[in-house]
């Protein structure tokens, strides 16, 4: 068998339907079948190689989620849309969303085959990889940033828009509103504490908008406020870390009428749902909008080194249950990644994703879509234990909370470290969408070579004094580099 010069990744993310079976049931009833490949917005073309395909060749289609790997001989490559009378060799879940599929294979046979991790860990966020012989892994790895400073400072749950707490920037006050805008209110009481001068990166972790809203009005809100911000302690747009929420990437606009079938179908055949927070992300800090939305970023603060493992959490596509978190393979990728980095100086490792890991709330609201836990929290931490990470920070639940996580190993595995799980709250978020009482919070966390310190601390929007929830060491020392011996 000739070697495979492509590899189609997919899950099985249509409710009740089985991707495969689906397609050899209309191999075998027609002799081949069409397989879409649903080309992610952001992804290449691979034109140079696919429209220069001559004759039957060999791909491979893999499922990372199950560890499935097949072979299909592709008699055939289409780019665009497929004549009428092709079309009742598509299968019937995703035919209806033919003409939003980049192109086609024409496959006659799929058979499964070894699962080869060499294969698999090519894709990172992409759908289609060129077999080249060439050694490639994605890269996850960010720019370094460097800043002179010690801290950093941790926000969450903005929600510009309507649910808005602070003055925009810009907007005068009405008669007798006392609000102030989120860069006055948080430097006041930076001031206040004395580590004005000492942050050297803005670490945002979702919900920059409210329900999706990425008018230009709303964006330019945003981006407003963030050069305020970074202007007043004195960095620049790529000292700032930005991470996704469930307000930024939208999977269902309505979620009380929704077909998770069509959901499913919609959603994947090109990640539309992320494009606005991509776009917004590449004018914020710089990042390409084609990046992967799971990477590491280097900080260097003073005499330490921070990786941080920014993960995105918003990505189930296939059902109304779109609050709950799922970061998936690309994201265990990164904390991979994140393990393997070299250590050159003392270094602090921190996971930071929007959707909480473990309970928040006292009692969590009951709904008949379920809780919004991240459905794979176990996953992640084990992953994060193993890349050696010492702080997860989120935020999602409106809640500021403090956890150390602690898990005994079963089956003679080796003894982990612990993980300090923060739950920032909110940090911009109108009282509506607060819990009971809750005021507003944000986190500072301050490094040196030889230990973490958090302040939690509340956020008045009238830039008042609020109370300091916590101030103390974290039980989190750097890891050192290896000495030469």
């Amino acid at each position: 068998m000739a070697a495979p010069f492509i590899a189609l990744r997919f899950r099985d993310t249509t409710p009740g339907v089985d991707t495969i079976q689906t397609h050899r049931e209309i191999i075998s009833a027609k002799g081949f079948v069409w397989w879409g490949w649903w080309k992610k917005t952001f992804e290449d073309e691979h034109l140079d190689a696919l429209d220069t395909m001559n004759g039957p060749t060999i791909a491979y289609i893999v499922d990372r989620s199950t560890r499935r790997m097949f072979t299909a001989t592709v008699e055939a490559w289409r780019r665009g849309l497929l004549d009428a009378d092709e079309l009742a060799a598509v299968p019937s879940y995703y035919v209806d969303e033919h003409d939003r599929i980049f192109g086609w294979f024409k496959l006659t046979d799929i058979e499964a085959c070894e699962y080869l991790d060499e294969v698999a860990n090519r894709f990172g966020d992409h759908t289609l990889v060129s077999l080249d012989g060439r050694s490639y892994q994605p890269d996850r790895v960010a720019a370094t940033t460097r800043a002179n400073r010690s801290a950093i400072l941790h926000l969450s749950d903005l929600h510009f828009g309507p649910d808005y707490d602070f003055l925009l920037q810009g907007e005068p006050p009405a008669i007798g509103n006392t609000k102030k805008t989120l860069t006055q209110a948080l430097m006041d009481d930076l001031g206040r504490i004395g580590v004005q001068d000492d942050i050297g990166t803005i670490l945002v972790t979702g919900d920059f908008t409210t329900k999706g809203d990425w008018s230009q009005a709303v964006r330019s809100s945003i981006l407003a406020e963030f050069a305020s911000l970074t202007k007043a302690l004195g960095l620049e747009r790529d000292h700032i870390v930005a991470v996704p929420g469930n307000h930024d990437i939208v999977r269902a606009k309505d979620p009380s009428d929704v077909d998770p079938a069509k959901l499913a179908v919609s959603n994947q055949a090109t990640y539309e749902h992320e494009l606005q927070y991509r776009i917004f992300c590449e004018e914020l800090i710089g990042r390409s909008w084609k990046e992967t939305l799971n990477y590491v970023r280097r900080v260097q603060l003073g005499d330490v080194d921070v990786l941080i493992g920014v993960l995105n959490s918003c990505t189930i596509v296939q059902t109304e249950w779109s609050e709950y978190g799922y970061i998936g393979d690309s994201g265990i990728d990164a904390l991979r990644e994140l393990g393997a980095e070299r250590i050159d100086r003392p270094t602090y490792k921190i996971m930071a994703l929007h959707h909480h890991l473990l309970p928040v709330t006292t009692v969590a609201t009951l709904n008949k879509k379920g809780i919004t836990l991240s459905v794979d929290a176990p996953r992640i931490l084990d992953a994060a234990q193993q890349a050696g990470v010492q702080l997860a920070v989120h935020g999602h639940e409106h809640m500021p909370r403090v956890v150390k996580y602690d898990n005994q190993p079963l089956a003679g595995a080796p003894q982990q470290p612990a993980i300090y799980v923060v739950s920032n709250g909110s940090t911009g978020v109108s009282p509506v969408r607060r819990p009971g009482n809750e005021r507003n919070t944000y986190c500072i966390f301050r490094l040196n070579d030889k230990e973490m310190h958090l302040t939690m601390r509340e956020l008045r929007a009238d830039g008042k004094v609020g109370l300091s929830l916590f101030s103390g060491d974290l039980e989190i020392s750097p890891t050192l580099p290896k000495t030469a011996t």
